[in-house]
Protein backbone atom coordinates (compact mmCIF):
# COMPACT_ATOMS: atom_id res chain seq x y z
CA UNK A 1 0.00 0.00 0.00
CA UNK A 2 1.25 3.44 -0.86
CA UNK A 3 0.39 6.25 1.53
CA UNK A 4 0.55 9.97 0.96
CA UNK A 5 2.73 11.92 3.35
CA UNK A 6 -0.31 13.18 5.26
CA UNK A 7 -1.90 9.73 5.47
CA UNK A 8 1.32 8.10 6.61
CA UNK A 9 2.00 10.62 9.35
CA UNK A 10 -1.58 10.34 10.57
CA UNK A 11 -1.28 6.57 10.71
CA UNK A 12 2.01 6.78 12.57
CA UNK A 13 0.54 9.11 15.14
CA UNK A 14 -2.51 6.89 15.64
CA UNK A 15 -0.64 3.67 16.20
CA UNK A 16 2.51 4.92 17.86
CA UNK A 17 4.44 2.14 16.15
CA UNK A 18 4.74 1.65 12.44
CA UNK A 19 7.08 -0.92 11.00
CA UNK A 20 7.71 -4.46 9.90
CA UNK A 21 7.22 -7.13 12.52
CA UNK A 22 10.43 -8.85 11.52
CA UNK A 23 12.48 -5.68 11.88
CA UNK A 24 12.01 -5.04 15.58
CA UNK A 25 13.74 -8.03 17.11
CA UNK A 26 17.13 -8.04 18.76
CA UNK A 27 18.73 -10.12 15.99
CA UNK A 28 19.29 -8.66 12.55
CA UNK A 29 19.03 -10.64 9.33
CA UNK A 30 21.56 -10.59 6.51
CA UNK A 31 19.72 -10.72 3.19
CA UNK A 32 21.11 -12.90 0.44
CA UNK A 33 19.17 -12.66 -2.78
CA UNK A 34 18.80 -10.97 -6.17
CA UNK A 35 18.97 -7.39 -4.85
CA UNK A 36 22.25 -7.96 -3.00
CA UNK A 37 23.71 -9.54 -6.14
CA UNK A 38 22.30 -6.99 -8.60
CA UNK A 39 24.77 -5.87 -11.28
CA UNK A 40 25.92 -2.26 -11.27
CA UNK A 41 27.33 -0.07 -14.06
CA UNK A 42 30.97 -0.57 -15.02
CA UNK A 43 31.72 3.03 -14.02
CA UNK A 44 29.45 3.65 -11.02
CA UNK A 45 31.11 6.99 -10.33
CA UNK A 46 29.41 8.31 -13.46
CA UNK A 47 26.01 7.86 -11.80
CA UNK A 48 24.83 10.42 -9.27
CA UNK A 49 22.17 8.14 -7.82
CA UNK A 50 22.32 4.53 -6.74
CA UNK A 51 21.92 2.38 -9.85
CA UNK A 52 21.65 -1.30 -10.73
CA UNK A 53 22.00 -2.64 -14.26
CA UNK A 54 24.49 -1.56 -16.89
CA UNK A 55 22.95 1.90 -17.20
CA UNK A 56 22.58 1.42 -20.95
CA UNK A 57 19.02 0.06 -20.78
CA UNK A 58 15.86 2.10 -20.15
CA UNK A 59 16.02 3.27 -16.54
CA UNK A 60 13.20 2.96 -14.03
CA UNK A 61 13.40 5.14 -10.91
CA UNK A 62 12.46 3.76 -7.51
CA UNK A 63 11.38 6.67 -5.31
CA UNK A 64 11.53 5.61 -1.68
CA UNK A 65 12.30 6.62 1.86
CA UNK A 66 14.71 4.72 4.09
CA UNK A 67 12.29 4.98 7.04
CA UNK A 68 9.11 4.00 5.17
CA UNK A 69 7.88 0.51 6.17
CA UNK A 70 6.11 0.08 2.83
CA UNK A 71 9.45 0.70 1.10
CA UNK A 72 10.94 -2.03 3.27
CA UNK A 73 8.15 -4.37 2.14
CA UNK A 74 8.83 -3.50 -1.50
CA UNK A 75 12.63 -3.57 -1.25
CA UNK A 76 12.66 -7.00 0.39
CA UNK A 77 9.84 -8.38 -1.75
CA UNK A 78 8.69 -7.39 -5.24
CA UNK A 79 11.94 -5.53 -5.98
CA UNK A 80 13.64 -8.94 -6.01
CA UNK A 81 11.33 -10.04 -8.82
CA UNK A 82 12.11 -6.87 -10.76
CA UNK A 83 15.82 -7.60 -10.47
CA UNK A 84 15.38 -11.21 -11.56
CA UNK A 85 12.97 -10.52 -14.41
CA UNK A 86 14.31 -7.25 -15.81
CA UNK A 87 17.66 -6.10 -14.41
CA UNK A 88 19.68 -9.31 -14.48
CA UNK A 89 18.61 -10.16 -18.08
CA UNK A 90 19.68 -6.68 -19.21
CA UNK A 91 16.21 -5.37 -20.02
CA UNK A 92 16.12 -2.47 -17.55
CA UNK A 93 18.28 -0.46 -15.20
CA UNK A 94 16.93 0.88 -11.93
CA UNK A 95 17.99 3.86 -9.87
CA UNK A 96 16.98 4.73 -6.32
CA UNK A 97 16.10 8.25 -5.24
CA UNK A 98 15.40 9.05 -1.61
CA UNK A 99 12.27 11.18 -1.23
CA UNK A 100 12.86 12.78 2.16
CA UNK A 101 11.53 15.45 4.46
CA UNK A 102 8.35 13.80 5.74
CA UNK A 103 9.46 10.86 7.90
CA UNK A 104 11.11 12.65 10.79
CA UNK A 105 14.09 14.95 11.06
CA UNK A 106 16.48 12.06 10.42
CA UNK A 107 15.20 10.76 7.08
CA UNK A 108 17.41 13.19 5.16
CA UNK A 109 20.44 11.83 7.02
CA UNK A 110 19.43 8.30 6.04
CA UNK A 111 19.18 9.39 2.40
CA UNK A 112 22.58 11.05 2.51
CA UNK A 113 24.08 7.94 4.09
CA UNK A 114 22.82 5.84 1.19
CA UNK A 115 24.55 8.11 -1.30
CA UNK A 116 27.69 8.03 0.83
CA UNK A 117 27.76 4.23 0.62
CA UNK A 118 27.15 4.40 -3.13
CA UNK A 119 30.14 6.69 -3.59
CA UNK A 120 32.44 5.02 -1.06
CA UNK A 121 31.81 1.37 -1.97
CA UNK A 122 29.32 0.96 -4.83
CA UNK A 123 29.93 -2.80 -5.01
CA UNK A 124 28.25 -3.26 -1.64
CA UNK A 125 25.58 -0.59 -2.00
CA UNK A 126 22.67 -2.89 -2.88
CA UNK A 127 23.61 -5.24 -0.05
CA UNK A 128 23.52 -2.23 2.26
CA UNK A 129 20.20 -1.11 0.80
CA UNK A 130 18.49 -4.43 1.39
CA UNK A 131 20.17 -4.92 4.77
CA UNK A 132 18.81 -1.62 6.09
CA UNK A 133 15.36 -2.32 4.66
CA UNK A 134 15.30 -5.86 6.07
CA UNK A 135 16.27 -4.60 9.52
CA UNK A 136 14.46 -1.27 9.43
CA UNK A 137 13.57 0.00 12.92
CA UNK A 138 10.17 1.49 13.72
CA UNK A 139 9.26 4.53 11.66
CA UNK A 140 8.07 6.22 14.84
CA UNK A 141 11.66 6.37 16.11
CA UNK A 142 14.34 8.81 15.01
CA UNK A 143 16.72 5.92 14.51
CA UNK A 144 18.79 7.22 11.58
CA UNK A 145 21.61 8.62 13.67
CA UNK A 146 25.12 8.76 12.29
CA UNK A 147 26.23 5.96 14.60
CA UNK A 148 23.33 3.68 13.65
CA UNK A 149 23.81 4.27 9.94
CA UNK A 150 27.53 3.52 10.21
CA UNK A 151 26.69 0.35 12.15
CA UNK A 152 24.41 -0.69 9.31
CA UNK A 153 27.23 -0.04 6.83
CA UNK A 154 29.65 -2.13 8.88
CA UNK A 155 27.17 -4.99 9.21
CA UNK A 156 26.43 -4.94 5.48
CA UNK A 157 30.14 -5.26 4.67
CA UNK A 158 30.82 -1.75 3.38
CA UNK A 159 34.61 -1.58 3.05
CA UNK A 160 35.15 1.94 4.39
CA UNK A 161 32.57 2.71 7.09
CA UNK A 162 34.77 5.51 8.44
CA UNK A 163 34.49 7.27 5.09
CA UNK A 164 30.71 6.91 5.29
CA UNK A 165 30.79 8.50 8.74
CA UNK A 166 32.93 11.37 7.50
CA UNK A 167 30.52 12.00 4.63
CA UNK A 168 27.48 12.02 6.91
CA UNK A 169 29.12 14.32 9.44
CA UNK A 170 30.29 16.67 6.67
CA UNK A 171 26.70 17.07 5.48
CA UNK A 172 27.43 15.83 1.98
CA UNK A 173 24.66 15.16 -0.58
CA UNK A 174 22.22 17.78 0.68
CA UNK A 175 21.87 19.08 -2.86
CA UNK A 176 21.05 15.59 -4.15
CA UNK A 177 18.34 15.25 -1.51
CA UNK A 178 16.80 18.54 -2.64
CA UNK A 179 16.99 17.51 -6.28
CA UNK A 180 15.32 14.18 -5.51
CA UNK A 181 12.46 15.90 -3.68
CA UNK A 182 11.96 18.17 -6.67
CA UNK A 183 12.14 15.20 -9.03
CA UNK A 184 9.49 13.33 -7.06
CA UNK A 185 7.13 16.29 -7.00
CA UNK A 186 7.52 16.97 -10.71
CA UNK A 187 6.89 13.29 -11.45
CA UNK A 188 3.64 13.40 -9.48
CA UNK A 189 4.89 11.23 -6.61
CA UNK A 190 3.07 11.99 -3.35
CA UNK A 191 4.14 9.06 -1.20
CA UNK A 192 6.50 6.11 -1.07
CA UNK A 193 7.26 3.68 -2.53
CA UNK A 194 6.67 4.61 -6.16
CA UNK A 195 8.25 3.66 -9.45
CA UNK A 196 8.63 6.27 -12.16
CA UNK A 197 8.38 4.39 -15.44
CA UNK A 198 8.73 6.33 -18.68
CA UNK A 199 7.99 9.52 -16.75
CA UNK A 200 4.83 8.21 -15.10
CA UNK A 201 4.42 7.41 -11.37
CA UNK A 202 3.29 3.85 -10.67
CA UNK A 203 2.47 2.25 -7.31
CA UNK A 204 4.62 -0.90 -7.25
CA UNK A 205 2.84 -2.93 -4.54
CA UNK A 206 -0.66 -3.46 -3.23
CA UNK A 207 -1.80 -3.68 0.38
CA UNK A 208 -0.51 -7.24 0.62
CA UNK A 209 2.96 -6.34 -0.64
CA UNK A 210 2.41 -7.95 -4.03
CA UNK A 211 3.40 -6.36 -7.31
CA UNK A 212 0.53 -4.42 -8.86
CA UNK A 213 -0.79 -5.20 -12.32
CA UNK A 214 -0.17 -1.56 -13.23
CA UNK A 215 3.51 -1.86 -12.32
CA UNK A 216 3.90 -5.12 -14.21
CA UNK A 217 2.31 -3.67 -17.35
CA UNK A 218 4.47 -0.54 -17.16
CA UNK A 219 7.68 -2.51 -16.67
CA UNK A 220 6.85 -4.89 -19.51
CA UNK A 221 6.08 -1.96 -21.80
CA UNK A 222 9.34 -0.10 -21.20
CA UNK A 223 11.32 -3.36 -21.36
CA UNK A 224 9.88 -4.01 -24.81
CA UNK A 225 7.99 -7.16 -23.87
Amino acid sequence: MTLSRRQFLAAAGATGVVGLAGCLGSSESMPDGPVTKAPIPASPGDYTYETMGTGDEPTVTYVGNWKCPHCATFSTGYLRDIVTDYVEPGKLSLEFRAFTGFMGSDDVRAGRAGLAVWNVDPETYWTYHEYVMANQPSASEEWATTDRLVEFAESAGVSKPDAVRQSIEAGEYQQEMQESRQYAREAGVEGTPYLVVDGQPVAPIDGGGNGTDEAKRALESVAGE
